[in-house]
């Protein structure tokens, strides 16, 4: 009983200083979503005028943008108590505690702050999302609540929870279109906070013809779309799950309703590489079970299935399956009598960048579809070659991420992480360890 009393003590004494200092040294009202901060982040969703949203709820904090590939969970109960996660079960507690408001300001006060040390994070709710204003513990790490784009001074990306709202409708929906003699396919991404992505991309075109983020709302069999800077738009939901939404192939062409399907694969698609012996291979799987195989002496087609880690290629024409095994970024699968061993496109080709600190170092990385690689690293301001060696690759599932580790030939290890947004990499040089963000 104490201990709640203390709590609550804490809680109203904190509450007052934050909303104290957050009053001095503005010199200006603060805005809840700054035309400098990235839009997709802290849109507020024209849903919020015509529905309300519970605090109590499951919220995904996904901290890409702030320079970590990780995404991990917090769960609000009624009573306002919380409770980090690394998974959605819950089944790990990264911190935990209770939930203080006034006027519009939350505060996170976690069960092992005391009035000594306190350990608290405050946000904002907009629309049915927090928008955190303080830094946010999560284990024994504190979370940043902002980072400046380093090529973009003027972009601020913010620390979100978003949301689990109308989560019956997060997938990835597939649609077309023919305008005059020119395809473009579509691919719709609805997801927590209800946010949407949108990608156009001309048949055998090289880079999408139009991207745009948003968000979404569904009412009875409407839904309805924000775009960034836009007037809502209303769509519908068909009887079979799909939907009907208006959108446009290119910036400069209007909108036309388009329906889109289910994409049922969506979570294996993509393009897979291979080399065996000097011959090059290529797998590709689409957003509805289907595949083709392409090596320079045989070609294929059929359908696809996974099973955890077990994937089933059936050959068009044929009726038994021949497996193979699919974990992470790594595909092992026999073609023509052949095994074969693919990684992802997602980590194959070149990738090259800096160190993360202010170093004038730089590296490239080749990485190839034989298991290969081929690294160097410069001082860019010597022109001094710091590293040149190659050797081969692994991939390994982390406790945060997927692995990659270097073996050079002469049994040099280095180790890094795959980010959604390129690799991390720990490069060690003359002794001293450098983190450097390799992308493509």
């Amino acid at each position: 009983m104490k201990r709640n009393v203390m709590r609550m003590t804490v809680a109203i004494v904190l509450l007052g200083m934050v909303l104290f200092l957050s009053a001095c040294g503005k010199s200006e009202p603060e805005q809840a979503a700054s035309d400098k901060v990235q839009q997709d982040q802290v849109q507020v969703s024209s849903q919020g005028a015509e529905e309300t949203f519970e605090l109590h709820g499951d919220y995904a904090i996904d901290i890409t943008d702030l320079g970590m590939a990780l995404t991990f969970y917090l769960r609000i109960a009624a009573d306002n108590s919380f409770v980090l996660s690394a998974n959605r079960q819950f089944s790990d507690d990264r911190g935990s505690g209770t939930i203080g408001e006034l006027d519009g300001t939350y505060l996170m006060i976690y069960s092992d702050s005391t009035p000594e040390k306190s350990k608290t994070a405050t946000f904002e709710r907009v629309g049915p999302n927090l928008l955190f204003q303080s830094t946010l513990p999560y284990g024994s790490a504190n979370i940043s609540f902002e980072r400046v784009d380093e090529d973009d001074p003027d972009l601020v990306y913010r620390l979100m929870a978003d949301k689990y709202v109308y989560e019956e409708y997060y997938d990835t929906y597939l649609g077309y279109q023919s305008v005059g003699e020119l395809e473009y396919d579509y691919v719709l991404t609805l997801g927590p906070g209800a946010k949407y992505s949108l990608v156009s991309t001309m048949v055998k075109g090289e880079a999408p013809s139009y991207e745009e983020k948003g968000s979404f709302r569904v009412a009875g069999e409407s839904i309805f779309i924000t775009p960034q800077g836009a007037a809502e738009l209303q769509g519908a939901v068909t009887e079979d799950r799909g939907l009907e939404l208006d959108v446009k192939p290119e910036e400069s062409l209007d909108r036309t309703p388009i329906l889109f399907r289910v994409a049922t694969t969506a979570a294996h698609a993509g393009r897979w590489y291979a080399e065996k012996n000097g011959t090059a291979a290529e797998l590709t799987l689409d957003y509805f079970g289907g595949y083709s195989f392409e090596s320079q002496s045989h070609a294929e087609k059929g359908r696809f299935d996974v099973t955890q880690q077990t994937i089933s290629f059936t050959k068009a024409g044929e009726t038994g399956p021949v497996e193979g095994t699919k974990a992470g970024y790594e595909l092992k699968a026999m073609f023509a009598g052949q095994e074969w061993n693919f990684y992802g496109e997602a980590i194959q080709g070149q990738f090259t960048g800096g160190t993360m600190v202010n170093e004038t170092y730089s590296a490239t990385l080749q990485m190839n579809a034989d298991g290969s690689y081929a690294l160097e690293v410069l001082d860019q301001e010597s022109g001094l070659e710091l590293v040149r060696e190659s050797g081969g690759f692994a991939i390994t599932a982390g406790p945060m991420a997927y692995m990659i580790t270097l073996t050079s030939r002469d049994e040099t290890l280095r180790v890094g992480e795959i980010w959604p947004t390129g690799l991390n990499m720990t490069l060690d040089i003359e002794g001293t360890k450098y983190s450097f963000l390799l992308t493509k």
